[in-house]
């Protein structure tokens, strides 16, 4: 999917919202405050033990470019596989929504220059990250190089882990993660355990800007009331997401 974007304007670039609507509340008044009218969204928007309604009705009310998340896919998976969190979610939304959310690409290209994409649909499990079992690295240059081999675009735009992160190659291209609206810390047990962390529990998206042939980029963390959305979480029986919302830690 390629669409119209206008890259002498400043954009932010949201991901992985994860159903908090109190978070992204937040992060739009930042964007409305600072006058920022593009938007991209990386995905993962809804699944989540939080409010997937609300969540989707701030989303859609809004002019952005949305692409899919391994989240927002796994909604439609039979539903015997489904998580707890992803059954909650799907149990929350209306088949409008369910369709809206259906319909998105798994990537696109902004401008001719921007790929936009979640960051799981790579030969490693994370775009930017490497998980070991003695913890999660940034990948090595030439495994990200092996990864986005492919991709001609100069900047690549990707989210899934929840860390923000820039990554330059040596070709120029840059790499830009800009954090998790929704959910600073996560763990998973596969391939064995391990802990994604962005160690406060901020709500966080990024701001670009091109400068003449270079990208300017500010990776933003926006305070809002965290512990009301952990407060949800542990009503609906997710006291682990409840710790990950309150400290932005997983250990």
């Amino acid at each position: 999917m390629t669409t119209d974007f206008d890259v002498r304007s400043a954009f932010a670039v949201i991901s992985d919202v994860h159903g908090n609507r109190w978070a992204l509340e937040a992060v739009l008044r930042d964007l409305d405050r600072r006058g920022v009218q593009q938007h991209i969204n990386l995905g993962d928007h809804l699944t989540g033990p939080l409010d997937p309604t609300g969540t989707a009705e701030l989303l859609r009310q809004r002019e952005m470019l949305c692409i899919c998340g391994n989240d927002d896919r796994d909604l439609f998976a039979p539903a015997e596989t489904l998580s707890p969190a992803q059954r909650f979610t799907r149990e929350q939304l209306d088949p409008e929504t369910l369709a809206w959310l259906r319909a998105l690409p798994d990537t696109a290209v902004a401008a001719g220059e921007i790929l936009v994409c979640h960051g799981d649909l790579f030969d490693a499990p994370y775009l930017l990250e490497q998980i070991e079992p003695g913890g999660v690295w940034l990948r090595s240059t030439p495994q990200i190089e092996a990864s986005v081999a492919a991709i001609p675009q100069q900047l690549i735009l990707s989210g899934h882990s929840h860390v923000p992160r820039t990554v330059t190659l040596p070709d120029g291209r840059l790499l830009v993660n800009p954090g998790s609206v929704g959910l600073p810390a996560y763990t998973m047990q596969t391939p064995f355990p391990y802990a994604m962390e962005a160690g406060s529990p901020h709500a966080r998206y990024a701001l670009l800007h091109k400068r003449e042939r270079s990208w300017q980029v500010e990776l933003v963390q926006v305070p809002y009331d965290w512990a009301q959305a952990a407060r949800v979480a542990s009503e609906h029986g997710r006291a682990d997401w409840a710790a990950w919302l309150n400290m932005g830690r997983a250990r």
